[in-house]
């Protein structure tokens, strides 16, 4: 197929490119400097439009500023979903801060 439109097969991935460009910026919220707590906020949205979902990720971090500011802290904070502190929330720099503690006694 390919080799009878020779040159104009870049004009088809052009295309392709420039239609992705609006689903990118409509659909993609900016993830950067975010924790995983707030990525799960972020994506608490009932729709799947970044307006949307910024919207309910401010709504739902002024009811829940616990688990950005825990997150931020390096604690551990209360799952929103089954109510359990500590058991499926841990967040990254508490497990490094374990680790590092973990090192230190073995020296």
């Amino acid at each position: 197929m390919f080799s009878k439109i020779n040159e104009k097969t870049l004009y088809i991935f052009a295309i392709s490119n420039v239609i992705t460009i609006p689903m990118v910026w409509a659909l993609y919220p900016e993830s950067n400097q975010r924790t995983l707590e707030e990525m799960d906020l972020l994506f608490a949205a009932n729709t799947p439009w970044v307006w949307d979902a910024e919207k309910s990720f401010a709504k739902l971090k002024e009811e829940h500023p616990e688990i950005a500011h825990a997150a931020h802290k390096g604690q551990m904070a209360r799952d929103v979903e089954t109510g359990k502190v500590g058991e499926g929330s841990t967040t990254a720099s508490s497990v490094v801060k374990e680790d590092r503690d973990e090192g230190s006694h073995h020296e």
